[in-house]
């Protein structure tokens, strides 16, 4: 995808530029499956809850059952979903009742590993590969890579494999910091503590506008004497977009702080940074995450961890309501891993590779349930055009299915990055 031209140079670059052939403008366009018309591509948030939640407290209820262990409450129906609650997790219900009919729920969700990282790639990039960028990075790179972070990543868990490029970090991970500003480099243990970045020169604002005036000018030079061939005429455009974004990314730390080194946003936090970068023009997809699920001792921990969740999601979409982000974002919520059926002598639950997931926005047909479980929490096949299981007939829903249809569902044909994968896309409109 071209670099997008800023305002500030666009007119100088384009004159001495002007005998170049202009280069071709391309649209990310989804024609897969059933989905033969081109989608507009929306904006993606993506919440990670790593550790592997347990469907059955609140996604996938099994009342009364043998076979598994069950915690407490009851069934309930927000509309078409058929939700576990609890008076001990009041913001599950609060949350379907506003919010159920936008939602669609995936059970039965294969990841095929029993081991965190190899979920975790998975469950994100759909693919076993290494080298598979995570479906928030393809988003970004295929929708917005002009913007001055396309992808921002406020959980670990990113993978932005050869599409690293666009992703900028911050969280526990905090890259962004040190970009805005270099004093919050990681300590020199040479030096005994420290910095690794000593500035020798600390410019005024005056002198750094002098400064970006030099580079303006010397920029509108070298298109007129170097710039006539469509290479260096690519160069000279990306270095005048990175000052333009450089100066957004500073302009979004200064107004909305993006922490220090080992700094662990919580949920409340991250949900105002991201609606804001997207509402902001700094990113177009954001990976929020939220730790410790790994229940292996009692179980009964996932209860708050659930109830902390959709608090979060509660502020999540009163966020994006406010700033008018509704209905162009599509927000996915997952866990890389289910829980076992049965409690272990520890009462908590081991590690299980079926789980589900969660998805709203524009374009998805919610109040719906798509795949499914059975009696011992196993993934039931799969009709891929109606979402229903079909345990004759149907597949089995694997992570790379469920990735590429939320590709497809923002706008962006998921075949170069999964090319034999079936997207699965009942939930599309």
């Amino acid at each position: 995808m071209r670099i997008a031209r800023r305002n500030l140079l666009k007119s100088g670059l384009a004159v001495a530029a002007a005998v170049a052939a202009p280069g071709a403008q391309t649209f990310a366009r989804a024609q897969v499956a059933n989905v033969t018309a081109p989608r507009p591509t929306r904006r993606l948030i993506v919440l990670l809850n790593a550790g592997g939640w347990d469907p059955t407290f609140t996604l996938d209820p099994k009342p009364g059952s043998m076979r598994i262990d069950v915690p407490s409450g009851q069934r309930k129906r927000f509309g078409d979903l058929p939700i576990w609650s609890s008076e001990e997790r009041p913001a599950v219900d609060t949350f379907f009742s506003r919010f159920g009919q936008r939602v669609a729920l995936v059970n039965g969700l294969q990841v095929r590993s029993f081991v965190h990282p190899d979920c975790m790639k998975r469950v994100l990039t759909g693919s076993a590969s290494e080298a598979t960028p995570d479906l928030c990075a393809i988003t970004a790179y295929e929708t917005a890579a002009d913007l001055p972070v396309p992808y921002l990543a406020l959980g670990g868990q990113a993978r932005s494999g050869h599409l690293a490029a666009i992703t900028g970090r911050t969280g526990t991970i905090n890259q962004l910091s040190v970009l805005v500003d270099p004093l919050a480099a990681y300590p020199d243990p040479k030096r005994g503590g420290g910095v690794t970045y000593d500035p020798r020169v600390s410019p005024t604002a005056s002198e750094s506008e002098h400064v970006r005036a030099y580079l303006a000018a010397a920029a509108t030079r070298l298109a007129r004497a170097r710039g006539r061939q469509r290479a260096n005429r690519r160069q000279l455009e990306a270095f005048v977009d990175s000052l333009q974004r450089s100066d957004a990314l500073r302009r979004f730390a200064r107004q909305n702080g993006l922490g220090g080194r080992d700094y662990t946003l919580s949920l409340e936090a991250q949900i105002p940074l991201a609606v804001r970068a997207l509402s902001g023009g700094l990113s177009r997809s954001v990976l929020l995450q939220t730790d410790d699920w790994d229940t292996h001792q009692d179980n009964a921990q996932q209860g708050p961890k659930h109830q902390a969740l959709f608090s979060g999601l509660l502020s999540l979409m009163e966020a994006l309501e406010r700033a008018g982000r509704l209905d162009d974002t599509v927000v996915v919520v997952l866990s890389e891993m289910g829980r076992t059926p049965r409690l272990n002598g520890e009462l908590g639950k081991d590690h299980w590779p079926v789980t589900s997931a969660m998805l709203w926005g524009p374009g998805v047909l919610g109040n719906r349930v798509y795949g499914g479980t059975d009696d011992q929490l196993n993934a039931r096949s799969v009709d891929f055009a109606s979402g229903e299981p079909d345990d004759m007939a149907g597949k089995q829903l694997q992570a790379g299915n469920f990735v590429s249809g939320v590709l497809t569902a923002v706008g962006v044909d998921p075949h170069p990055y999964l090319p034999d994968v079936e997207p699965f896309v009942p939930f599309l409109a």
